[in-house]
């Protein structure tokens, strides 16, 4: 590799790097919706009785089961279940991996739809495989090998793990308990995602487009020919999705995190590693086993808004609920 390409990657990683701390500080002030009342009394009748119902009556009618409310004095509740690494977190790995591996078993309509489409989309890359891989075969450079170096690290777990483990030391001695609370998901989703991934690589036993094969060449149960889905690419998408959920907050997130796990997918094409076939599941397969992994550590269950008449000895009003 060339030395101003090495100075160029050192470069975006630490940029990377920066803007990574910078969402998290951000992300550090987010609070949780106000909510509020509509009092039947003047503010110049709560003056004259000496009315401490701001301070002393909740205005909003908590659901006991969940957390994730504001209170009066303006202290922020997080929408997220804590994440701690504990004995509770190994024991969780296990359950959650259960409940993703059987997630079809409890589809509805919707679901089964966007399955299908999957299906069908996946379908079309087989279709295409020979000719999108002679494409980029014909196109590559090593301009294209480069790029293709640099951003295969985000999917390569000899990398990635160790880089989220580093992330989430980070936020436990620095006491962020967003930064740790994302790279516990971040590691949940690289396991379980990889786990369901190995497991299919093992059973389709997909040739690799290196050897001159074509791309209907299959083995069944095989432990040499893996290559369907792309490993690399399921990876770096279980984690942008984690990323992008939890600094939704931050504009840059999503399209940063999702353009970086794209071009390592990108990557596994331009090498002559995967098929296009391959890379297309493998970023469907990392980011629904991640959305499900973030669904069961969240309290985000959608917002149910119930307004109902409040009377007491000092006056009347309007309550707004909001169940999770």
């Amino acid at each position: 590799m060339s030395e101003p390409f090495l100075k160029l990657r050192w470069l975006i990683f630490v940029v990377l790097g920066t803007w990574g701390m910078a969402v998290s500080a951000l992300a550090d002030g987010s609070t949780a919706p106000e909510y509020f009342s509509t009092s039947l009394m003047s503010q110049a009748e709560r003056f004259a009785a000496n009315d401490n119902y701001l301070e002393d009556e909740p205005l909003l009618a908590e659901n006991k089961n969940y957390s994730s409310t504001k209170n009066l004095r303006g202290k922020p509740v997080s929408l997220n279940r804590p994440l701690k690494l504990d004995m509770n977190y190994g024991k969780g790995l296990f359950s959650d991996t259960g409940y993703a591996l059987t997630a079809p078993l409890r589809w509805d309509k919707s679901d089964w739809i966007t399955a299908s489409w999957v299906a069908a989309g996946t379908g079309v890359f087989f279709m295409l495989d020979d000719e999108i891989k002679s494409k980029f075969q014909d196109n590559r450079s090593s301009t294209t090998d480069d790029i293709s170096e640099l951003f295969e690290h985000f999917g390569n777990g000899a990398i990635t793990l160790p880089a989220v483990a580093g992330f989430y030391l980070y936020g436990r001695f620095g006491e962020n308990e967003k930064i740790e609370r994302t790279a516990l998901l971040a590691a949940e989703s690289f396991l379980v995602s990889g786990l369901f991934s190995t497991i299919i690589k093992v059973g389709v036993g997909r040739h690799r487009p290196n050897k001159d094969n074509n791309s209907s060449q299959y083995d069944g149960f095989s432990t040499s020919n893996k290559s369907f889905p792309s490993g690399h690419t399921t990876t770096a998408f279980a984690i942008a999705t984690v990323v992008a959920n939890e600094y939704e907050d931050v504009p840059l997130a999503a399209p940063l995190a999702y353009g970086v796990a794209t071009l390592a997918g990108l990557s596994r094409i331009n090498d002559n590693q995967h098929w296009a076939s391959d890379v297309f599941f493998g970023a469907v397969l990392g980011y629904f086993t991640s959305k499900t992994i973030l669904k069961l550590h969240s309290n985000k269950k959608g917002r149910h808004f119930t307004i109902y008449p409040r009377a007491n000895y000092q006056g009347g009003g309007l309550v707004l609920s909001s169940k999770f």
